[in-house]
């Protein structure tokens, strides 16, 4: 998931489109109270879930797609 915080919703859709980042759901708030509630308070983030939604693992900066496919498959 992606989550917008910063731009309009209009920037958002934009960047979603730009980049072709369809394959997963993003979503845009006019409040960092979302990323605040999944202790993101910088960019870029991110944060691997369970499927049950549990944090398994997260970081600040970029991360290698390889190991985070790795890492998601392992669970």
């Amino acid at each position: 998931m992606g989550l917008g915080t910063q731009d309009t919703l209009t920037e958002a859709e934009s960047f979603a489109a730009m980049t072709g980042i369809g394959s997963f759901p993003v979503v845009w708030s006019e409040s960092f109270d979302p990323a605040a509630l999944l202790g993101v308070f910088s960019h870029p983030a991110w944060i691997l879930l369970s499927p049950s939604g549990e944090v398994v693992e997260r970081g600040v900066g970029g991360v290698d797609a390889a190991e985070i496919l790795q890492k998601a498959t392992a669970l």
